[in-house]
């Protein structure tokens, strides 16, 4: 496949950026004069009279759009330099992204935090419902419910 046919095969957004800012220019890596062939379009560049900033021809987002395409299509090595790849674009950032703290174990409300404690709490009560009953009602219920527990554990059969 010629150059040509790889040039028509791009799609419409990168074939627009390659026509206006060429490969066969060598872009600056930094900040220059707005009126210098090598400008960079994706940084901002200084107005050698006015001595001003001016925004960068593209902006972050129609950046990344830009680079992702080339990227997708092979020929991001024809893109005019980027301070921050790294920091932008990549798949990396997707795969080494550090999340935030409590995302992958998250804290959780309070009463979500102390249910535990509130269900061993309830088992422990109920293990000592009896006695807690015979010592409000006295010494009488108290023999009666020795009587169940005795009656209970040995079987008719």
């Amino acid at each position: 496949m010629s150059y040509k046919q790889y040039f028509d095969s791009l799609p419409l957004k990168l074939k627009s950026f390659f026509q206006r800012y060429p490969p066969s220019i060598k872009y600056s890596p930094v900040s220059t004069s707005t009126k210098a062939i090598n400008a960079n379009p994706f940084l901002p560049n200084k107005h050698p009279v006015t001595q001003r900033f001016h925004d960068s021809k593209y902006s972050l987002r129609r950046m990344s759009d830009v680079y992702k395409l080339a990227l997708r299509y092979g020929v991001e090595e024809f893109l005019p330099p980027i301070e921050n790849t790294k920091k932008l674009f990549f798949e990396e950032k997707y795969n080494k992204k550090t999340l935030m703290k409590g995302v992958l174990l998250p804290k959780g409300h309070k009463h979500e935090l102390k249910l535990n404690e509130k269900l061993k709490k309830r088992e422990e009560a109920l293990k000592k419902v009896d006695e807690l009953i015979a010592s409000k009602k006295g010494s009488k219920y108290a023999k009666r419910v020795e009587k169940m527990k005795k009656n209970q554990s040995i079987g008719w059969f």
